[in-house]
């Protein structure tokens, strides 16, 4: 015997379907405002029963920061802190540890640009809980301007996972103020 399963997705489609239908019966019926009620608890009803749930839209998640201050020199894994916050809707960035806590399960999207300057370089590196996820490689050495490098990174969290850029080993010789960016939101 076959069973027959709704996704999310058709089941959604389908109590917007009875909702509308709902309501373009009553206009057409001439029905009074209580029994136009009425019809809609009744199909609300039915999309309850069926396990649809009105997910309402959830405020948004998203940050944007930069660094202010020069770096030189970072230890073996050294957050690195962008302490100027321009945007922390959901407040899931924190500018003095330098961390991004997820606030709800999902996919973030993260992105980070760092600037050195010659004969230097900055590697870094985005962390999940303290495990390497990618890496950003900004190597000065050997050019005359100021190399730029970004990186990106999709991450699906759970509520309360941790993410940070860090250096990647001892490579954090030089990073320019106002230069470097970190942001993020969750998709």
């Amino acid at each position: 015997m076959a069973t027959v399963g709704f996704s999310d997705t058709n089941m959604t489609r389908i109590c917007y379907l009875l909702m509308s239908y709902a309501l373009l019966v009553a206009v057409t019926a001439h029905e009074t405002p209580q029994q136009v009620v009425t019809r809609y608890n009744n199909y609300k009803a039915i999309c309850d029963g069926m396990g649809y749930e009105n997910v309402r839209c959830k405020d948004p998640i998203a940050f944007q920061s930069s660094l202010t201050k020069q770096l030189e020199n970072l230890k073996n894994q050294e957050t690195v802190i962008f302490d100027k916050v321009s945007l922390n809707e959901g407040k899931a960035y924190d500018n003095v540890a330098g961390v991004v806590t997820a606030p709800l399960d999902g996919i973030y999207s993260f992105t980070w640009t760092t600037l050195t300057k010659p004969g230097k370089y900055f590697v870094t590196e985005i962390v999940l809980n303290g495990k390497t996820v990618t890496l950003n490689h900004t190597d000065g050495r050997g050019h005359d301007g100021n190399p730029m490098s970004t990186s990106h990174a999709n991450i699906k969290m759970k509520k309360g996972d941790k993410v940070w850029i860090r250096t990647h080993g001892t490579y954090g010789q030089f990073a320019h103020p106002n230069w470097c960016f970190f942001s993020g939101s969750k998709l």
